[in-house]
């Protein structure tokens, strides 16, 4: 008896698989993860982003740029991973610290590539055709604007496009240029065999396709589509919304009277002309921003108004302090951020949570799809990965120096290494307290001058010192392995 999913049933109970092979399987799974219509031609989406990219201001302007300048603030580095320490590079390298390799090494992105996982050594490359690439990106664009444009668009669209020109260089067709492309011109062309055959790039009447090779998406996460990504502001569309129409009504209110504040009332009977006469005479002299304050000089029988703010004109007001909180939200900013009141303490706990709950993601995200998708393109140990963005916590840092100085667990010189600083003279033996020493073990005192009446000469001192320096040396190497 066959079962679905190809589980065949014998007789004596047991089940035999009859499973096809796995890539048979994968290409079956594509095939249908999309109507079939959608194959071989441009994939449409329900996101306007044309009107996501449109929505670049107020407080989308605020958090989308901040988020994009600090990405594109951060310095990217090339490694290269070596099998061997013999092994033989062309292009210049120099050594990296160990605190930088273990960090390189603990990048969940990075561990997982197999030149990385191999290496035996990493170094950091000087000289390549990747670094002049940033340098100079194209024509008209330099690395800085290149990586702030690129993550404006996911944060506002969720998708970003290079699209890379290759050229031979020395015998070899490497990327010479990069253009980002706007978002809401490229559209993705599903494939059944390959998930993705190419991109159709669109603008009026002009149409291109574009191999899959030639194209680098950039995208955030999408539930709801394996091809498109979504941006923060598809979240909070509704809230956006809402704050756009408190600026029309507010816009609205201004060009009248700044806000309605009263009414000109009149008992008595007011002909067509007469009531047209008054309405100019208050249009004119009393409404538009630069009128309000006036004071009015009423006829007899005409008096004024005044008006209260209702309740849901307070709440109006909290309206706007909830979309500016939940815009930030969205981007991963907190409001404390824009706070003028805020306190040292707060201002660098936000930036700190900030720089490793949002730019330090993002980060990751770039570097795993230029890892995927360009640096096989140059050379198979070429990595690439952005300096740790995170801010030290100085006063841990501060103390556990301190506890490694003062216990001998680290030299002068190990910190110094671990700063990035360079190496001293005197910094190689740790330094620790005669009150120190290990069980079993004896510092020799220092030289006394009880009952002798005299103070400890010269060569005394001397002496006592060889002997301090001796006993430090021989506790150090009972310490190594």
């Amino acid at each position: 008896m066959r079962l679905p999913f190809g589980i065949e049933i014998t007789r004596n109970g047991k089940e035999k698989a009859s499973l096809p092979p796995a890539r048979m399987r994968g290409d079956s799974v594509l095939r249908h993860l999309l109507p079939g219509w959608n194959y071989g031609r441009e994939l449409a989406t329900d996101q306007d982003f044309s009107s996501l990219l449109k929505a670049y201001r107020n407080w989308v302007y605020v958090c989308a740029s901040k988020n994009a300048t600090t990405v594109a603030s951060i310095p990217i580095a090339l490694f290269t991973a070596k099998e061997s320490t013999k092994a033989f590079r062309e292009s210049k390298t120099r050594p990296i610290t160990k605190k930088r390799e273990e960090f390189l090494r603990r990048n969940p992105g990075l561990a997982q590539l197999p030149q990385v996982r191999k290496a035996v050594e990493i170094e950091e490359v000087l000289e390549h055709p990747f670094l002049d690439l940033m340098r100079n990106v194209n024509r008209f664009m330099n690395a800085f604007s290149l990586w702030e444009l690129t993550e404006l668009h996911q944060e506002l669209v969720g998708n970003a496009y290079w699209y890379i020109v290759e050229g031979g260089v020395m015998g070899q067709s490497i990327p010479v240029e990069i253009w980002p492309m706007m978002p809401s011109h490229v559209k993705v062309i599903p494939d059944r065999e390959k998930f993705i055959s190419g991109y159709l790039y669109q603008h009026g009447m002009v149409k291109k396709r574009l191999e899959e090779h030639e194209i680098i998406h950039f995208k955030f996460p999408s539930p709801a589509s394996l091809y498109y990504g979504a941006s923060p502001l598809s979240a909070i569309t509704g809230m956006y919304n809402i704050g756009e129409n408190m600026n029309t009504y507010e816009n609205a209110l201004f060009s009248n009277m700044g806000r309605l504040e009263g009414a000109f009332e009149t008992d008595a009977d007011l002909s067509d002309a007469e009531f047209e006469r008054l309405k100019e005479e208050i249009k004119q002299g009393f409404q538009g921003a630069k009128n309000v304050g006036k004071s009015p000089l009423l006829e007899r029988g005409v008096h004024y108004k005044q008006y209260g703010y209702a309740p849901r004109e307070m709440a109006f007001l909290q309206g706007r302090k909830a979309v500016k909180e939940m815009i930030c939200n969205a981007y991963g900013q907190s409001v404390g951020m824009y706070d003028k009141d805020a306190t040292r303490a707060n201002s660098e706990t936000a930036s700190y949570l900030f720089m490793r709950d949002t730019i330090r993601p993002r980060c990751l995200r770039i570097e795993q799809k230029l890892n995927e998708k360009l640096m096989p393109r140059y050379d198979g140990s070429l990595f690439v990965a952005f300096e740790d963005c995170v801010p030290e916590d100085r006063e841990f840092a501060l103390r556990e120096r301190e506890s490694n100085l003062k216990t001998g667990y680290s030299s002068i010189n190990m910190e110094r290494q671990g700063s990035n600083e360079e190496t001293v003279e005197w910094g190689e033996v740790p330094i620790l307290p005669f009150s120190m020493a290990p069980l079993g073990s004896a510092t020799p005192p220092p030289p006394s001058s009880q009952g002798e009446g005299r103070p400890p000469t010269g060569e005394e001192l001397v002496e006592f010192e060889d002997m301090v320096v001796a006993a430090v040396e021989k506790r150090m190497a009972e310490r190594k392995p």
